[in-house]
Formats: C-alpha cells, structure tokens, sequence
C-alpha cells in the first residue's frame, strides 16, 4: 500500500490495517470475499491464514482465497489451515486462457481435488483474445506493443484465434454475430473446474457483449476442436503419470 519494503507484505499487520481501510473506504461491515493476491516469501503461511481467520471470526470477511499462487503454495495453505481448524480456502484467482493453460499441468488438478473454486482475470489475455492483434490487417505498432501481458505464445496464438473465428462465425446471439471475444468466454464457461470469470468494460456495450458470451453453447465437437488447437504440451512428471496410469488401468480385471 505504498513505497518501500515495509509497506507491502502478507503479515499480520498488513493484513489486519488494510482490511479495516478497506471496509472503511468501500462504506461495507464485510467483505464476502477477502483474497492474498500474491504470496510473500518473507512471511510464514502460517502468519497470513492466522490473520485471516480473526478476520472471519470478527465478522470483517466472511470467505477468504487466495491469487497467483502455484500448486504446492495452496496445498500448503489447506493443510495448515485443516489441521489448526482454521476457515477454509475456498478459491483462487488466476490467469486461465484459450492461449494459457498452464494450471492444467498441476493447479486445476488440485483445486478439483480440494474442491477449491476458480476465478479467472483476464479472460481475454489482455485483450489478445479479441482477435484484433491477430490478422492481415493489423500493424505491429498495434500488437499490444504498450503493454505486452499477459505474455502469449503468437505463433500459437494466431492458429487459435483462426479456430474461433470459425467458429464464431457459425453462430449468432439475438440476431447479432457472435464475436471471438465471446467465444473465449464462453470456452471458460464450459470448463468445469471455473467458477466466475472477472470480466472488464470500458463501454455498456462491451459488458453487454461480455454478459451474453453466458448463452454460447459449444458442442462437443468445438470443444474438440479448441482443445486440439490449444492445448499446451505434456511436461514431466505429467507425461510419466498418465503412462503409469494407463498401465495399472490395462492390467486391472
């Protein structure tokens, strides 16, 4: 909350003065939901869970989660907060994309074991997922040469967004064509470990666009399709776990 090392952190003092500054400012008594955004190597974990659980217990935050954090980071969470029966983690905000499923090697599988929600920021990859960096027309002065994040694979990138084109241009909602922009959102909301998408607009007209990206339904065929185009590539130890999975399957009886 300001310059300097001592202004910043995940600690108790931190957590305890800018939660009360927030419900402050905002004119609330509570918070539904009270997140850490980034993990603090110079705090124990135990310190932060610690402070948020007397917030829950004063009734200043009723759920607390977690943001930008790997896998093995909120498995630890959940196990100190289970066994000091602590409030519980219940989601985790993180950056989930058409061009950036990295939290399907090791997060996405944790949060579905711990049933741990998922909410997604930049849904549309810092606007790359729109369509309009990608393409003939587009000049590099424009290919987000201001502002280049989140970072995407373009090579990658220019095949999926060549795919939802595609398919965008089969579809229409309330007689009007369905943008690549909403297929990116719509993908999001067929993957079941995603619980809420944090969307933003700069006009009415985009949140309505973004809202309506809720009625697209995918087949399963798209779905194939998208996945195939996008799909990052297997990394150890996940490409041994699935052949050892694969074994033990065969020789059940």
């Amino acid at each position: 909350m300001g310059e300097g090392p001592n202004a910043r952190g995940a600690s108790r003092g931190h957590i305890m003065n800018e939660c009360k500054a927030s419900l402050a400012r905002l004119q609330t008594d509570y918070i539904d939901l009270y997140q850490i955004h980034g993990f603090d190597p110079a705090t124990p974990i135990e310190e932060t869970l610690e402070a948020l659980n007397t917030l829950v217990r004063q009734g200043h935050v009723r759920y607390v989660g977690l943001s930008n954090w790997a896998a093995w980071q909120v498995m630890k969470a959940i196990g100190i907060s289970q066994a000091r029966n602590l409030c519980p983690i219940i989601s985790l905000q993180a950056h989930y994309t058409l061009v950036g499923r990295d939290l399907e090697r090791d997060i996405i599988p944790m949060l579905e074991s711990e049933n741990v929600g998922l909410m997604v920021w930049s849904p549309l990859a810092g606007g790359y997922l729109s369509g309009k960096y990608e393409g003939p027309d587009v000049s590099e002065e424009n290919r987000r040469a201001k502002f280049d994040f989140p970072p995407v694979d373009r090579e990658r990138g220019s095949d999926v967004i060549k795919v939802m084109r595609e398919i965008a241009g089969g579809k229409q909602i309330d007689g009007e064509p369905v943008t690549v922009a909403q297929i990116a959102l719509a993908w999001l909301l067929h993957q079941k470990p995603v619980s809420s998408i944090i969307v933003g607009a700069k006009r009415p007209e985009q949140l309505k666009a973004n809202i309506q990206a809720a009625q697209i339904r995918l087949s399963g065929e798209e779905l194939n399709t998208l996945d195939e185009v996008s799909r990052i590539p297997e990394e150890y130890p996940g490409w041994m776990m699935k052949m050892m999975a694969g074994y033990r399957d065969s020789t059940e009886s």
